[in-house]
């Protein structure tokens, strides 16, 4: 695939010539539990889409699920979004919960869409301007689902065993299960055969590595791109960071399991490894 990214030099060049709508994306760090910059001023022709909020579905009793189309439909027509609205995610500290706004967004079809590099940190250390938010008219977006973004339990319990591989994005503490988890009721470990590649090890200063030097984290994690790929993390988000690197690398069969540990390691019915216990 092209690029995923686009640079704070190349957006703002494009902003010259055309309209773009750049999304703010939000959400509370679940482990420092520090609360996202809402109230912080904006890069220009801003909406938000708050995963803490209307941006995730709560109905299911998980932090961070994807809406269904129709709600997603709904809110970004709310935002002043359609279909053909070129668009830009970004993050108020660098590189995180963006990356899952550009991932709900192709998996209804939106094809205009971009991550900024860097974040609005990036932005702002350009010396461009930032403003306060505006209010814009409600649109219709009109969804065009498409299969294959994200994957669900099943499809995890089903790739067991497989030549697909389960990828973590949580840090190795939280994998090999020597520190507890952040959300109550969840255990600690991972799933059988999962690899483990700390979203955080993909970024420096709230950028993406280079392409080449992405390939070399996954080589070293064992990770073979030409295979199936399946992204996990806490809840879904930061999977989203791994997901978009393997895709920049040339994997071509990527999803995101919505529920994560979440999820998984809430059930008991769902088998976890943990190598502190072993």
């Amino acid at each position: 695939m092209t690029s995923a990214l686009i640079s704070v030099g190349d957006l703002a060049n494009i902003m010259q010539q055309k309209p773009v709508t750049l999304v703010r994306a939000l959400m509370d760090d679940p482990v420092s539990k520090t609360p996202d910059a809402r109230n912080a001023m904006v890069l220009p022709a801003s909406v938000d889409i708050d995963l803490d909020g209307d941006g995730s579905d709560h109905t299911t009793g998980f932090p961070h699920s994807m809406p269904s189309a129709d709600a997603l439909a709904i809110y970004l027509g709310n935002q002043g979004i359609t279909a053909n609205t070129p668009i830009a995610v970004y993050d108020t500290r660098g590189m995180y919960s963006a990356p899952r706004v550009w991932w709900m967004l192709k998996a209804i079809g939106h094809q205009d869409v971009y991550i900024l590099d860097g974040g609005q940190p990036a932005w702002e250390n350009a010396g461009l301007p930032i403003s306060e938010q505006q209010q814009y008219g409600k649109l219709t977006y009109q969804a065009t689902p498409r299969p294959g973004w994200f994957a669900n339990s099943s499809a995890v319990l089903q790739a067991l065993n497989t030549e697909a591989q389960l990828v973590d994005a949580r840090s190795a503490l939280r994998f090999k299960g020597e520190v507890p988890e952040p959300r109550q009721g969840v255990r600690s470990g991972h799933m059988p055969g999962a690899y483990n590649v700390p979203f955080d090890t993909l970024l420096k200063n709230g950028h993406f590595f280079a392409k080449e030097e992405l390939k070399k984290v996954f080589e070293q994690a064992n990770i073979n791109l030409d295979r199936p790929i399946i992204c996990t993390c806490g809840s879904g988000v930061t999977a989203c960071i791994v997901g978009v690197a393997a895709l920049m690398c040339g994997a071509t069969q990527v999803s995101i399991y919505d529920g994560s540990w979440s999820e998984w390691g809430a059930d008991t019915q769902f088998p976890v490894i943990n190598d502190h216990t072993k």
